[in-house]
């Protein structure tokens, strides 16, 4: 079981938009998993087994375990059942409290089917005569800011600390920033750090916090902690 799972499209993904959150969760003793629904097998730079090393080590800066879907990058499809059938057993293997994925608010379309993808797979989960795993219900799903901005229900408050372990899980992902090689994309650019950091500090100053992140929820609102479990 975890108490937060944070269902990402490619690796590095889950680092970028909710690794203060991942952080938070482990420094509070909560348990957190990471399930990337791809291996980034289509991304500019790096390879399949660069990215698999570099999450990997990243898992391990936050403190978190992981596993990878396989499912075709670039190729997330909203309604697919057997996408949703995949994910539906990543949410019957943890058993969370809480789920975490990427906002639909975005540009990748990677990132837009994967929210659809989650928020059905969240009920299709709960279904007791659906597929083979035990059925898992009252599972919170909450929607983390992707790269466009999100209008959030929620702010998570993060220490200095936190974000200190967020980057650096982030620049474990050396083959996809700057001063790799490949095409320029929009995390290899000089001003991304500058941008996370930004944003951070805007959350922050918002919820009275160091840095904080931006989620938004699909369903009515809940009491909640801190860390959302």
């Amino acid at each position: 079981m975890s108490d937060l799972l944070v269902i990402a499209p490619h690796p590095d993904d889950a680092e970028i938009h909710a690794g203060g959150l991942i952080a938070a969760h482990v420094r509070l003793g909560r348990s957190v998993a990471i399930v990337d629904a791809t291996a980034g097998e289509l991304g500019s730079r790096g390879t399949r087994e660069t990215r698999a090393v570099e999450a990997a080590a990243a898992a391990t800066d936050l403190g978190a375990s992981r596993e990878n879907l396989g499912l075709p990058d670039g190729g997330l499809v909203a309604g697919d059942l057997a996408q949703r059938a995949a994910i539906v057993a990543a949410i019957r293997r943890h058993r969370p409290r809480t789920i975490v994925t990427l906002s639909g608010n975005a540009r990748h379309p990677d990132h837009i089917a994967l929210a659809d993808l989650v928020r059905a797979a969240v009920k299709a989960a709960a279904l007791h005569k659906l597929g083979e795993l035990p059925a898992v219900a009252d599972v919170r799903l909450w929607f983390v800011e992707a790269e466009l901005p999100l209008l959030p229900t929620l702010l998570v408050p993060l220490t200095a600390a936190d974000w200190q372990r967020k980057m650096r899980a982030v620049a474990r992902y050396g083959s996809q920033l700057i001063g790799s090689s490949g095409p320029e994309t929009s995390i290899s650019r000089p001003g991304f750090a500058g941008w996370i950091e930004a944003r951070g500090r805007t959350w922050g100053w918002q919820a009275g916090a160091d840095y904080a992140e931006a989620l938004s929820g699909p369903e009515a609102a809940r009491t909640v902690d801190l860390c959302l479990v």
